[in-house]
């Protein structure tokens, strides 16, 4: 355990300080959210009627941002190498790297949500079920990138690629977690089962998203 506690250490240093760390996801976010209202108008009822959802796909866009440097580098320097030999299992490694870079890099989406929907016309406790569940989807978003990340490790220009492969698998979860912040707008009582439902499909990913990520960087080594 301490071996992999100082993987995650390390992995989360990296991330930190790596492409800007969290700067770029969270400026990515923030574009998207500043120009959606152009898009739609600026009439405060639409904003609000389409506020989960935008803010939703807004966070979808940043962590498609940033999922390519999270094993491109590793595929380049060897050391992805150096993970598959060790004696800890691969797909802990997998999933331990991949938590350590949503943790540093998309710490500040939850926030951003909150604020968001407040200046998109939402209540202040409907602001923070969305941001609730977005915070929940999370991991399931990073480890579904990191899969897709892996699959487009060591390629050039893998950044569409990722996108095509991540963002229909990440769609589900960000209906359920705009779903939430729909129902504690119109007060209907469903955004507990919508985030159980998030929280389900973020599990769901901790426990096979790391066998996939495992599996797609060792067929990249073959």
């Amino acid at each position: 355990m301490s071996a992999l506690a100082a993987l995650f250490r390390r992995e989360f240093a990296l991330a930190w300080a790596g492409g800007g760390g969290t700067a770029g996801p969270a400026a990515f976010n923030l574009a998207a959210l500043a120009l959606a209202p152009l898009a739609i108008g600026p009439a405060p009822d639409i904003l609000l009627a389409a506020a989960p959802g935008i803010i939703a796909f807004a966070m979808l866009l940043s962590t498609l941002q940033s999922a390519e440097r999270l094993f491109s580098e590793d595929a380049g320097d060897g050391t992805l190498e150096l993970y598959v030999l060790s004696e800890q299992s691969f797909a802990l490694i997998c999933l331990v790297k991949s938590l350590a870079f949503a943790l540093a890099v998309f710490w500040p989406a939850p926030l951003i949500a909150l604020l968001a929907g407040i200046a998109y016309g939402m209540s202040g406790e409907a602001s923070l079920v969305l941001a609730l569940a977005l915070g929940l989807a999370a991991p399931g978003l990073a480890l579904v990138a990191g899969f897709a990340g892996a699959l487009a490790a060591g390629l050039k220009r893998a950044g569409l690629l990722i996108a095509l492969i991540a963002a229909p698998l990440q769609v589900p979860v960000l209906v359920f977690a705009a779903g939430a912040g729909r129902a504690a707008i119109d007060q209907t009582g469903t955004a507990g089962a919508n985030l159980l439902l998030t929280a389900a499909f973020s599990l769901a990913a901790l426990v096979l998203a790391p066998a996939g990520i495992a599996a797609a960087l060792k067929a990249r080594l073959e």
